[in-house]
């Protein structure tokens, strides 16, 4: 899966964000990975917002 950084559209992110959420692998054991968990949508979250940010401040 790509990290957050490495997406270039909102497209990428969403799949990566489908991919996170669908992924039986990621179960959540403890609190530290817990906070990893939420530190990666974190950043899923402010691409999205920086992505978009990006696309409406571009001069038409």
């Amino acid at each position: 899966m790509k990290k957050a950084e490495d997406c270039n559209t909102v497209d990428e992110v969403y799949a990566c964000l489908k991919e996170l959420e669908e992924d039986p692998n990621r179960l959540i054991r403890n609190a530290k990975e817990l906070e990893q968990m939420e530190q990666e949508l974190l950043g899923y979250t402010n691409r999205i917002s920086a992505l978009l940010l990006k696309k409406v401040s571009r001069p038409q």
